[in-house]
């Protein structure tokens, strides 16, 4: 049975304690005869305090008056709450000072001499301060005047009786631990942070992650198994100091690091007196118990005050995760993965859906309903995000709603598999049922800075690629062979713009689709995104029907390349001879000054090689084929030579001046080089074969995308929500079209027919 926070104002009402008047705008306290304005959140604390005094606490109405003066200070200092110990309240007892939710903790502090001064005045035995939640209170008799460690009491004491050693006590009807709303729990939250953080002492995700650990204690104390009325170990007890109250709720770190260790590896680092703040902030509130959904919207609103602009892009609208996950209603058994799964909330709603498919088939509380969702959260919930600060976001925030965390990994999803198995053994290729997931849009992955892009289809050959791009093939990659499905959001460019067909194309090769639904622009403005997105309902095709369509796309490819890629060799073979063998309009001016007399000697050996019976060499050939047009031999003719030692001397001397000839035209030709020529010559020529290898991918394209039209023909679910339970601003808007979309498709699903 949840012990959820109980409503004194409320109580206070209906036993006559309390009178809210005017509208709400002024509140009448009945004993004392006293009105203030009920508008100040200072006075809201003391009306429901006043009332917790009397009903949990048995002092009576007419011994507790409000707005006491102060003797010995200044006329206008009055005291919030007094509790006398005779009627006629001359005896002061308890002083209380009363300070609204969510001060800052110097303030607290402040709030805490203001009651000393205020208690030691008028001689009281007990003082404390009331500020929501947060509470704290002292022993003002019997210690002196300026302690503030060693007299901390864990309560004040129950009609007038014996302090307590402990407060919170479990089972305990009035003492324990209590459930609390989204407000509060948002606000206590914001308090903790704040406390950590120190004005700037801790960056904010610093002071996250040790709030980050210190939930995590908190949480697990909650569920250490324990007696009816023992008290728990999360908390201040009386007499306890900050530095008892850290050392403490450190060997409890230590105890859940061992039985948890991949969760946090770090220790705490927070100094004693913060980390007793932080307990005095959350003590009292159960977390465990509290539901899933107040949770969820806390961390969420909590999370977005504090980290907007750096972590408010890891959110996902809760209205399209739930829609999604409503369309895709996965199953206990089936292996769930987020590749980019930011704070969790995927993660969070399918272990939520999960949990009310248990309450379906079992009853709660019982351990078949627990085993149920339970060994779901642990075996078969899985994420990954590439951001280590928001990959303990949602470590923490599986955490807080009750495990799943241990399959959440910080690293990046697209890297090779290799390494991302290593890290945990649950992610491997081919392995998922589901992946539900909402990838960052417009980052790039560089080839110069991730060497892996050259490892995608859809990004070889690429100098960069979009991140949601590449996502949609390691998708594939993580998804099973015919059963594995996938939802993602991605921007409408992808279905729209035409430099974008290759993407679509691969889209069809790969998957079938199932559904696509087209969101308003505003889907993800609240979280400074103006894209306009579209949600892909996908699944991977089976090994067999995926060759086929892998053998057809080689097939139509070999056709179409056999047609155009000789056009391609013979305009690169027109390139290099315009270039190396004719060059620019300065460099055939030489060619043609020194063609005669290359002629020439070329001439002359070639005769020489027939009188002597000679192949000719290499070089000879090269230069022939360059300046000597007509380069057919004719058969040598046979003769005698009479003096052969001459004609090999001059054969030798010939030789001799083509390479001295050869050398001084080359340096002539190489001076008359003209760069920019060359590079207008290439860039020509690099257009025309680019122009030819567009027309073949645009043929190729065409060719495979009819091929799979005719052969892939399946009817398609497609719609356009217009309003989607919330505006630009993140307000809720009571009309949402995802609603009735998603029961279309659950009709669509069982008969396409019915669509015509």
């Amino acid at each position: 049975m949840r012990n959820r926070r109980t409503d004194f104002l409320q109580i206070g009402e209906q036993k006559g304690y309390i009178k809210i008047l005017d509208g709400g705008t002024t509140i009448h306290y009945v004993a004392p005869g006293k009105k203030y304005k009920f508008t100040d959140p200072e006075e809201q604390v003391r009306a429901r305090y006043y009332v917790e005094l009397i009903e949990r606490y048995q002092y009576p109405e007419n011994r507790i008056d409000l707005e006491v003066n102060v003797p010995r200070r200044t006329p206008s200092d009055f005291a919030d709450i007094v509790i006398f110990q005779d009627d006629a309240k001359v005896d002061p007892y308890i002083i209380i000072e009363c300070k609204k939710d969510g001060i800052s903790e110097l303030e607290f502090e402040q709030a805490i001499e203001q009651a000393f001064g205020n208690c030691n005045s008028l001689l009281g035995h007990y003082t404390g301060v009331i500020a929501g939640n947060t509470r704290r209170f002292f022993n003002a008799k019997d210690f002196g005047s300026m302690e503030r460690d060693r007299n901390v009491i864990a309560d004040i004491p129950v009609g007038y009786g014996k302090v307590q050693e402990w407060r919170y006590k479990k089972d305990d009807p009035d003492w324990d631990l209590q459930v609390v709303g989204k407000g509060e729990l948002t606000r206590v939250l914001g308090k903790c942070h704040d406390t950590l953080w120190q004005g700037g002492k801790l960056a904010p995700t610093d002071a996250f992650d040790e709030l980050s650990k210190i939930l995590f204690i908190k949480i697990r104390d909650e569920k250490k198994p324990r007696d009816k009325g023992d008290p728990y170990d999360f908390q201040i007890k009386t007499r306890e100091t900050a530095k008892s109250v850290a050392d403490r709720i450190k060997v409890l770190y230590q105890e859940a690091k061992t039985r948890d260790p991949e969760v946090f590896t770090e220790d705490v680092k927070v100094d004693d007196t913060p980390l007793f703040s932080v307990v005095n902030h959350l003590q009292g509130i159960n977390l465990n118990q509290t539901d899933l959904d107040v949770k969820g919207i806390a961390f969420e609103r909590f999370l977005g005050s504090y980290f907007k602009g750096d972590m408010g892009q890891y959110f996902t609208p809760r209205e399209l995760v739930e829609f999604i996950i409503n369309m895709v209603e996965p199953k206990h058994e089936e292996r769930i993965l987020d590749p980019a799964c930011g704070s969790g909330g995927f993660l969070l709603y399918v272990m939520e859906h999960i949990q009310r498919e248990a309450s379906r088939y079992y009853e709660e509380g019982t351990p078949e309903h627990h085993n149920h969702w339970h060994n779901f959260a642990e075996k078969y919930l899985f994420g990954i995000e590439v951001n280590d600060a928001i990959a303990r976001v949602a470590k923490m925030n599986m955490i807080l709603h009750d495990d799943g965390h241990s399959n959440v990994i910080g690293n990046d999803a697209l890297i090779n598999f290799d390494r991302l198995y290593d890290q945990n053994r649950g992610f491997q290729k081919e392995s998922f049922d589901i992946i539900l997931t909402n990838p960052p849009f417009g980052a790039n992955i560089k080839k110069e800075e991730k060497p892996y892009l050259d490892d995608y289809k859809l990004g070889e050959r690429r100098n960069s690629q979009k991140t949601e791009i590449l996502f949609l093939e390691r998708c594939f990659d993580f998804l099973k062979w015919e059963t594995g499905k996938l939802a993602i959001v991605l921007p409408d460019g992808i279905l729209n713009n035409a430099s974008l067909q290759y993407v679509r194309d691969y889209i069809e090769q790969h998957y079938r689709i199932l559904a696509v639904v087209s969101l308003p622009q505003i889907a993800f403005r609240y979280y400074e995104a103006g894209v306009k997105p579209s949600i892909l309902f996908l699944q991977k095709y089976s090994e067999e029907e995926y060759s086929l369509y892998q053998a057809n796309i080689h097939r139509i490819t070999g056709e179409n390349e056999a047609i155009y890629m000789p056009r391609v060799e013979e305009l690169e073979n027109e390139r290099k001879k315009m270039i190396d063998e004719h060059g620019c309009p300065a460099q055939v001016a030489v060619t043609e000054r020194y063609e005669p007399q290359f002629r020439a000697i070329l001439n002359n050996i070639e005769d020489l090689n027939r009188k002597l019976d000679r192949k000719p060499t290499q070089t000879f050939l090269r230069w022939r084929e360059r300046f000597v047009r007509d380069t057919s031999l004719e058969a040598p003719q046979k003769f005698e030579l009479y003096d052969r030692n001459t004609a090999n001397n001059q054969l030798k001397t010939h030789h001799r001046d083509l390479t001295a000839f050869a050398r001084e035209y080359k340096e002539q030709y190489k001076a008359a080089s003209d760069a920019e020529w060359e590079s207008q010559i290439k860039e020509e020529y690099k257009e025309k074969i680019h122009g030819i290898k567009e027309a073949l991918a645009d043929k190729n394209a065409e060719d495979i995308r009819q091929w799979v039209e005719e052969n892939a023909n399946h009817p398609i679910f497609m719609a356009m929500a217009e309003r989607i339970g919330y505006d630009a601003t993140g307000r809720k808007d009571p009309i949402n079209d995802l609603n009735t979309i998603c029961e279309e498709y659950q009709r669509f699903s069982r008969d396409p027919d019915f669509f015509g």
